[in-house]
């Protein structure tokens, strides 16, 4: 009946018993097979690398040579390989290829195949498109040795062109037959039908007469086949009476019974038992073949139904139909012919009622423990070199310790590891407690699979970067927590003193392209599902990486790979870390996962990911680890994200105060240098003014006010603040002569006049108009005194004050008609009117200030991509900090030059330097006027920028007004000048 494939002594067993006839035909890669335990053929073929068989060729071991086995459907012990993974340091660099024979697949130093390990030079391999080619000690392919067909046999040769090869799943031999259920397997005994045109699996032939081939089976070496109780199934010379007869007159090997003794009952029917071996078999992957059980050499297990009763009985093996429409030849009656089909009355499947079926598994997260025949518990880890552990190094509540099932076997939800427990048994009175053998195994249901972020910290930055923490291991012996600190030459060391430690700023990892920013990192696994039309879905873990720096120093915490310890660095090419949960609020730190980018047809980014293998190996594994070295007080890592490692747990404490000054919105402030407090922020004399010479700013400038010169010289800054600012990062715009206008009421006709009728007035938007300070960065290009060139290959631009207007969300320049867009900047897209003090110590006194270094705006084309809603829109800036060069506050991109303030309140006003010190003296612009008053008597001249004189006369009053054109004008009252613009 079989023997369309070759029956081996000991049988034949598909891989695991779980390969589809459609799955055997798909070919598969090392990584994929390795260390499965089950045997492959290596497929080789010329043109199509999809052909399942036909003119395809295998690489077969016969007599000591490598030869070509010319018909792939053929399986012996010489073709059949077990491919297992070759590791260096941890990692996959290849695969090795053993055959069922016990020959390695190994070659000589000129290419030769040797059977001799003192000469094998190459036998670690890997694919190399579909080209099979050996590799070196780390992984990379050697030059010129693939492998390649020659004549009828394979060497390792200089081209790879003419053979195309992958591996096909294809059996498990002799007694491993066993394996399906740890020392046994079990059968059952079904037939076919045809639905809706199709051969389908009918079910177990119900009452079947004669069937002692019930629960669990054994195979021993020998040949014979004992049931779970100790009995051994034997041929008997019984038949069933004139069924020979019925069945097929002329068949010798027609109608027999089989029977279970026991060794006293083996004893005492040995005078009728006719055969005492077996050979279990299974088709080579190829065909559709059923699971074929034979007596001896002749005696085929048979299913007869005569008169609606089903017998097991045997028919001759020797014999198969001549083709799918003819029943002919003996064993005839186990087919029935259906139109011009062909369905079989006895299909033998592995399998029987007291199996596990697997589908229970679909759509839930498991928790997967083993329980040996010695009583030891463990539990079923994501795995780097190892798989069971014990309970205490697994996070079960956490996607490390959670399992899918996806069909064929079990996947861990975060390392993508699988975990073949094939044959599990149902145990009486137990749900979810399953036998194999001696050991056992419990599941416990962890959740459903879905989207989710549990498992990984994944705060928003609105909650990480406005806080502080410390970073601390517990030690569980002293019931202690100790933190990571530095001393003075900056090394990181432990201590318990939470006042030395250090305080740590976190912030996201992003990748930007084409204008997205991405910083959710996803990991998909797949999974069987019920409730999908593919029988499959996904499941997500998102997460987050996180650059962790020192919050007064902005220096990362990365890796020292010279002296093996984790240090503060000033690198802009640190690894940050992903948070992985141990416990709620306990972590693994891990450094170095490895992200890929995905992209949509248009090119965009649209998506980052981790792979959850690489070559077959889970993708945290090739991550560090930190841990504490507590004997040498260090902060050390270990090479494998899995590896248990004491010590490995961290904890985030967060300190209770801002990384940011806030609450000085409305106050008027000065601001010194922290290193010396007499040196002191202010406006300058200089002026700027546009082409036309109708605006006014002056240079933000720093001096010593001890120096007598600038005594009188005034600091103070109004505070106000910017529309939309982000409640992590306050930021602040800093104002000269403030006019405050709170909303109100106001009439267009008499102005502020407290006597006009409400009936004049209208409700008005409250806004604040004075001179505003900027980064002068859109003054670059046509004034040279605004920038300066240094030696880096960037520019420093100076910062000045220039009249504007805030009102809503808009800073409107009145130079140049801009206008600041101020609501909903984040920390990326800051304005060049907006600043933010970046605290730099624990006591939060002193500051650097934070700014936008260069801004762009979007066009009609960014509106058109999608980038930007609205032409003028702020959509990135470069962050800049404020520095002294040769003296003069500018703008640095380079965080490591900020200068370091403090700041302090003041009852000052924050008036302009250039105006009159007399207090009874006071000169005010007004269109086309300038107003003098409290100057009666006093010689007043009014000249223009040029110097031209416009008016010089004796103030008859203490409130005169004097016309004057538009334009800068010089105010001078008995030799006290100051300037002021006329509108």
């Amino acid at each position: 009946m079989n023997k369309k494939f070759s029956t081996l002594a000991v049988g034949l067993l598909l891989a695991g018993g779980l390969f589809s006839t459609a799955e055997a035909q798909t070919k598969v890669w090392p990584v994929n097979v390795a260390g499965n335990g089950f045997y492959h053929v290596l497929k080789v073929h010329d043109s199509d690398a999809t052909a399942p068989y036909g003119s395809s060729y295998s690489v077969d071991v016969n007599n000591g040579a490598l030869v070509q086995e010319t018909n792939f459907a053929a399986v012996d012990k010489g073709n059949a390989w077990k491919v297992t993974a070759v590791k260096v340091n941890g990692n996959v660099v290849g695969f090795e290829f053993t055959n069922a024979n016990g020959s390695k697949l190994q070659f000589d130093a000129n290419g030769k195949f040797t059977t001799k390990a003192s000469d094998a030079v190459y036998s670690v391999f890997k694919f190399d498109a579909t080209i099979l080619k050996a590799v070196d000690g780390s992984g990379s392919f050697v030059t010129d040795k693939y492998l390649t067909q020659v004549g009828s046999g394979y060497e390792l040769a200089a081209s790879g062109t003419n053979t195309v090869m992958y591996t096909l799943p294809v059996v498990q031999l002799g007694t491993e037959v066993n394996d399906l259920l740890e020392d046994g397997f079990s059968i059952t005994i079904g037939k076919q039908k045809e639905k809706d045109g199709k051969i389908v699996w009918d079910g177990a032939h119900a009452d079947l007469q004669g069937n002692v081939f019930t629960g669990k089976l054994t195979l021993k070496s020998d040949g014979t086949l004992t049931t779970e109780n100790g009995k051994q199934i034997v041929l008997t010379t019984d038949t069933w009476g004139t069924l020979s007869n019925s069945l097929q007159a002329t068949d010798d090997k027609a109608g027999f019974k089989f029977a279970a003794y026991s060794p006293a009952e083996m004893i005492a029917n040995a005078a009728k038992i006719k055969e005492t071996t077996f050979t279990v078999s299974v088709p080579n992957a190829i065909t559709d073949e059923p699971v074929t059980i034979v007596a001896g050499s002749d005696f085929e297990l048979m299913v007869a139904t005569i008169n609606g009763v089903n017998y097991l009985t045997t028919g001759d093996a020797s014999l198969t139909p001549a083709s799918n429409t003819q029943l002919v030849g003996d064993a005839s009656y186990t087919y029935e012919k259906v139109g011009s089909k062909v369905v079989r009355n006895t299909y033998v499947t592995f399998g029987d009622g007291n199996d596990v079926d697997y589908a229970i598994f679909n759509d839930a997260l498991w928790n997967i423990s083993w329980k040996d025949a010695n009583g030891k518990v463990l539990v079923a880890g994501p795995s780097c070199s190892y798989t069971w552990v014990p309970a205490a190094q697994v996070a079960t509540a956490y996607p490390e310790g959670q399992w899918l099932w996806n069909g064929s076997t079990f996947v861990n939800r975060e390392s993508g590891e699988k975990l073949e427990i094939n044959g599990l048994r149902k145990i009486d009175g137990k749900e979810l407690v399953f036998s194999k053998g001696d050991d056992t195994f419990t599941f416990v249901k962890a959740g459903t699979p879905g989207h989710t972020t549990t498992g990984y910290l994944n705060g928003t930055d609105d909650e990480f970067l406005k806080e502080a923490f410390y970073i601390g291991t517990p030690v569980k012996a002293t019931d202690d927590t100790v933190y990571i600190a530095k001393d003075a030459k900056n090394a990181l060391y432990f201590t318990l003193d939470k006042a030395a430690a250090v305080e740590f700023r976190m912030s996201k990892y992003t990748v930007t392209e084409a204008g997205v920013t991405t910083d959710l990192i996803h990991h998909y696994t797949t999974y069987a599902s019920s409730k999908t039309n593919s029988g499959f879905a996904t499941d997500t873990l998102c997460l987050h990486k996180y650059s962790v720096s020192e919050a007064s120093t902005g220096a990362y915490l990365d890796y020292d790979n010279v002296n093996e310890k984790f240090v503060l660095s000033s690198t802009s090419s640190y690894a940050p870390l992903v948070f992985k949960n141990k416990a709620e609020g306990i972590y693994n730190l891990v450094q170095g996962l490895s992200i890929s980018e995905e992209y949509n047809n248009d090119g965009k980014l649209i998506n980052l990911k981790y792979d959850n293998t690489a070559y077959g190996y889970p993708a945290f594994c090739s991550a560090r680890k930190l841990y504490g070295a507590h004997n040498t007080a260090e902060l050390k890592a270990a090479d494998m994200a899995y590896e248990y490692v004491a010590n490995d747990l961290f904890i985030l404490e967060k300190i209770e105060a801002g990384q940011h000054v806030s609450g000085i919105e409305g106050k008027n402030i000065k601001i010194m240098r922290n290193v010396d407090n007499n040196y002191v922020l202010y406006e300058s004399g200089s002026l700027l003014s546009d082409a036309n010479n109708e605006a006014v700013a002056g240079f933000l400038a720093i001096q010593n006010f001890l120096d007598p010169a600038y005594a009188e010289k005034n600091a103070a800054l109004y505070v106000d603040t910017a529309a939309g600012m982000s409640t992590w990062r306050p930021e602040y715009m800093l104002v000269l002569d403030p006019k405050v206008v709170p909303a109100g009421k106001w009439c267009p006709i008499h102005g502020d006049d407290p006597t006009c009728p409400d009936a004049h007035k209208v409700e008005t938007r409250g806004y604040v108009e004075g001179r505003y300070l900027v980064n002068l960065v859109d003054s670059a290009a046509n004034r040279a005194d605004c920038v300066f060139q240094n030696f880096f290959g960037y520019d420093y631009y100076r910062l000045g004050f220039v009249q504007a207007k805030h009102i809503g969300d808009t800073l409107a320049i009145a130079s140049t008609g801009d206008s600041l867009n101020l609501q909903g900047n984040t920390f990326t897209k800051m304005n060049v009117a907006e600043f933010a003090f970046h605290y730099t110590d624990a006591n939060r006194d002193a500051f650097t200030i934070e700014t936008a270094y260069e801004t762009w705006v979007a066009d009609e084309d960014d509106v058109l991509n999608g980038d930007a809603e609205n032409v003028g829109e702020l959509i990135w800036s470069i962050p800049g900090y404020v520095k002294f060069h040769n003296g003069i506050p500018v703008v640095t991109r380079e965080e490591s030059e900020a200068e370091v303030f403090v700041l302090a309140e003041t009852e000052e006003a924050p008036t302009a330097n250039e105006a009159v010190a007399a207090a009874e003296v006071s000169v005010v612009a007004v269109n086309g006027a300038i107003i003098v008053k409290g100057a009666a008597g006093k010689v007043v001249t009014v000249a223009n920028i040029l110097g031209q004189t416009i008016a010089n006369q004796v103030a008859a009053s203490d409130n005169v007004t004097i016309a004057a054109p538009a334009g800068i004008a010089v105010v001078t009252v008995d030799g006290e000048a100051t300037k002021v613009v006329v509108k």
